[in-house]
């Protein structure tokens, strides 16, 4: 006997609700497939054929796998540069919100090919443009002349084999994100500033640069008013000139050292250069490798409305710590992290003649990673705790891989004084077996010892800034 509620079941599943949405909402659902899986839709039914020829997006991957021929073919007999080329061709002549073209490291793809598709693209409204040239290119792919007077260009990120060679006339009034990643090429030495400058809207800038390049040793000189988050990473700080930067709020700064014929205290000074360029920043990440401590002689400027301060440095390369806890008398979030711990190990810590403010009234937390129980190491700690008053998590990760070594650190910790009295330490190790522990100020002196993942305890490391794609839509 069929029920009403088993008659509705068998009347619903009957309707296919999707194929019902308007044209504009599927037009939308398959502007989050590559282009190749949106084509396929045409064998589900005769309403789904023709809505992939009017989606906005355009994205493109030619992926070659070990085993296949440099020429590879789909298994419909269709190789990339011809599947690209049909679907330019039968595609509805409507705006281009997104391309993406990516290639990789076998794909053997003509220049000209690339210049024509990406023309038509800018010649449709282009808004995004992303480019992964990995591929087996005769040439860096020149971007056609076109691109430099992209109106409606918002999004720009370009990877690997291509070639900037700005005309005397560069405009994007409405590009607001731009990432330069590793191998792009620069025609000349004002290429790279002139690109940024004409960009009167740029918010989040990315510039990666490869430090063995040696050809590309001008200034990437940087001018950018209303640009607010700013990422570097490679190369040495002299080689950065950073101009009407003071609206950064976010700002990540990766540099692997110095030239080995310069002064440290040019080099130090440089240091100095960059981070009095960045006054307003709110949060800031500084990777250097090499060369931080030799702006330890200098005072540093004030960072009023910093709050969240990351370090990743070599051993004995924090000496620095003190001045930025000083300097920056709102800070919340510290972030130490030890990215090389097997350098010698003298002493990095030197405690401040005043207790700084942002320890009286602002820090709320403190993460240590790559922590080896050295005693300017357990001094710095000490300090955090008996001086933070309003400290709600001390974070200790280690970098040793003795599990006895580590349990005697646990053992220690607990028994420091704790100026806050909602304090919880965090303990946890890199090297299995894994300790883990979360400590109250109310609990006992006696912690207990849990096995276990260190990921649960560091889960909030690190809280931003680890990826250049957060927020900024690249």
């Amino acid at each position: 006997m069929t029920t009403e509620s088993d008659t509705k079941r068998k009347k619903y599943a009957e309707v296919d609700r999707i194929s019902n949405l308007p044209d504009l909402l599927l037009c939308h659902i398959l502007s989050f497939l590559p282009t190749k899986q949106s084509v396929a839709t045409t064998i589900l039914s005769t309403r789904w054929k023709p809505l992939w020829t009017m989606v906005p997006v355009l994205d493109f991957e030619d992926i070659k796998r070990q085993n296949q021929d440099d020429v590879a073919e789909s298994n419909d007999g269709m190789t990339f540069t011809h599947f690209v080329w049909r679907v330019y061709a039968l595609r509805k002549p409507i705006h281009v919100k997104k391309l993406k073209l990516q290639f990789h490291n076998r794909s053997v793809v003509d220049p000209i090919y690339v210049r024509t598709w990406i023309s038509y693209a800018i010649g449709h409204h282009l808004e995004e443009l992303r480019l992964y040239l990995l591929g087996n290119l005769s040439q860096p792919i020149e971007l056609p002349q076109s691109f430099y007077n992209s109106e409606s260009l918002k999004v720009l990120r370009l990877d690997g084999e291509v070639l900037l060679n700005c005309p005397s006339f560069v405009h994007f009034p409405n590009l607001k994100h731009l990432f330069l990643g590793f191998g792009i090429k620069y025609a000349n030495d004002d290429c790279f500033r002139r690109l940024i400058s004409c960009s009167s809207h740029l918010k989040n800038l990315f510039v990666f640069s490869d430090p063995k390049d040696k050809n590309v040793r001008f200034k990437l000189d940087i001018n950018a008013p209303i640009l607010k988050y700013l990422f570097l990473w490679g190369r040495d700080c002299q080689d950065y000139l950073l101009e009407n930067v003071t609206n950064v709020v976010k700002a990540y700064i990766y540099l692997l050292g110095h030239r080995q014929n310069d002064e440290h205290e040019n080099y130090g000074h440089c240091i100095l250069k960059l981070l009095r360029a960045i006054p307003n920043v709110q949060t800031l990440t500084l990777h250097f490798t090499k060369g931080l401590s030799f702006a330890f002689t200098y005072d540093i400027p004030k960072f009023n409305n910093l709050r969240l301060l990351e370090l990743r440095v070599s051993c004995c390369e924090w000496q620095l710590l003190p001045k930025f806890l000083e300097s920056a008398p709102n800070l919340e979030n510290l972030f130490l992290k030890k990215v090389n711990t097997e350098g010698p190990h003298e002493s990095c810590w030197t405690e401040p003649p005043h207790v700084p403010k942002c320890l009286t009234s602002h820090l709320q937390s403190f993460y240590f990673l790559g922590f080896r129980s050295l005693d300017h190491e357990l001094e710095l700690v000490k300090y955090i705790l008996n001086n933070a008053k309003v400290l709600k998590t001390m974070g200790i990760q280690t970098g040793l891989s003795d599990f006895e070594e580590n349990f005697l650190i646990l053992k220690k910790l607990p028994e420091f004084p704790r100026c806050s009295l909602t304090c919880r330490l965090e303990f946890s190790t890199v090297y299995p077996p894994s300790l883990s522990l979360s400590l109250t100020v109310s609990d006992s002196s006696q912690p207990s010892l849990l096995l276990g993942s260190s990921k649960e305890t560091m889960a909030q490391y690190p809280p931003s800034n680890r990826s250049p794609d957060t927020k900024s839509g690249l």
